[in-house]
C-alpha cells in the first residue's frame, strides 16, 4: 500500500470494537490541552463519544471562546460526561495555577472513584520557521519557546500524576504527541526538533521511573491544522514544501485512540501514525 493510499485508511474501523469499548468505556478522567482546535479538539470530540458516564473532561487551551463551544457541544451529544474548561495560557502559567486546574475539574470527585486516569499532551508551538540556527541570538524567544513546549507539559504531567499516586488499581496512560521532528532533523525547525526530542526523552525516562504508567510518544504526522499551514508558507526547506496532502485529525485521532486500546505497544515507545 502507497503512503498516499494509507493517508485515509480508517485505523478505528481496523480495531476490535470489544478492545475499543473495553478500553474506553470506563469511568475517566481525561485532560486534553491545545483542545481548542486541530489535533485536540478531534480528540476531545472522540474521547467524549467513548468514555463512560460521570467521567471529567479537563480541556485546556487560552482560546476561551472556542473552548467554550466545545463545551457546549460535547455536552450537548454526551450529557452525562462533565467538562471543565481550563482557559490558561500555558506560556505563563505556574504550577499553582496548573494544580488549580485538576483540582477544580475534579471538583469534589475522589480521583480513586476513576478507572482510567488520562493525559494527553498536545499544546505546542511551531516556532519561526524562518529562522536559522544561527539567527536564535534572543535569550528571551528561546527560553519562552521551551516554557510553552517543554517546562509546562513537565509541570502539568507531575500535577497530574501527583492527584493520581494513590489510585494503585486505577490505570494510567499519558500520551505527548510528538513528531518525527523529536527523532529526525530538519533545517528550518532548530526550536521545534528540539522541543519535541526534548519532550520525547523526558517521556521515556517517565516510562522507566513509573512502570504502572502507560506512557506513548504518538507522532501523528503531517496533519492539515494550522501549523502545518504556518510550516508551509514560512519555510524555505523543498522537501518539507512539497510535502503533499496531509492527514486528516480525525484519521490520526483514531490511529492513537485505536493504538491506546490495542495497548501493545512498549511504555515510553516512539510510535508514528504510518509504523505497522
Amino acid at each position: 500500500m502507497s503512503e498516499s493510499d494509507s493517508v485515509y485508511m480508517n485505523f478505528s474501523s481496523m480495531e476490535d470494537p470489544v478492545s475499543m469499548t473495553e478500553y474506553w468505556n470506563k469511568k475517566t478522567f481525561a485532560v486534553v490541552t491545545g483542545a481548542s482546535r486541530g489535533i485536540g479538539k478531534t480528540l476531545a470530540e472522540k474521547i467524549a463519544k467513548q468514555i463512560a458516564a460521570e467521567s471529567v473532561l479537563l480541556l485546556i487551551s487560552r482560546d476561551e471562546k472556542s473552548l467554550g463551544s466545545l463545551k457546549q457541544a460535547i455536552e450537548t451529544d454526551r450529557p452525562a460526561v462533565r467538562v471543565y474548561v481550563g482557559v490558561t495560557d500555558l506560556s505563563i502559567c505556574d504550577e499553582s495555577a496548573l494544580n488549580g486546574l485538576v483540582s477544580a475539574a475534579l471538583a469534589g470527585d475522589s480521583t480513586e472513584s476513576f478507572a482510567h486516569a488520562l493525559c494527553i499532551h498536545n499544546a505546542g508551538s511551531l516556532g519561526d520557521a524562518t529562522k536559522r540556527c544561527s539567527d536564535l541570538t534572543q535569550t528571551t524567544s528561546c527560553v519562552d519557546y521551551f516554557r510553552l513546549n517543554v517546562a509546562s507539559v513537565v509541570v502539568l504531567n507531575a500535577i497530574f500524576l501527583r492527584h493520581f499516586a494513590a489510585g494503585k488499581q486505577q490505570r494510567k496512560t499519558v500520551v505527548n504527541m510528538s513528531s518525527l521532528c523529536g527523532v529526525q532533523p530538519f533545517a528550518s525547525l532548530s526550536l521545534y526538533c528540539s522541543g519535541k526530542a526534548a519532550r520525547d526523552m523526558f517521556f521515556k525516562v517517565l516510562a522507566k521511573e513509573e512502570p504502572e504508567v502507560r506512557v506513548l510518544n504518538y507522532a501523528p504526522g503531517p496533519v492539515e491544522t494550522g501549523m502545518r499551514s504556518q510550516l508551509l508558507d514560512q519555510s524555505w526547506i523543498d522537501e518539507i514544501k512539497s510535502g503533499g496532502l496531509g492527514l486528516t485529525t480525525t484519521a490520526t485521532c483514531d490511529r492513537l485512540m485505536a493504538l491506546l486500546a490495542r495497548d501493545s505497544y512498549a511504555s515510553g515507545a516512539h510510535v508514528d501514525y504510518y509504523d505497522s
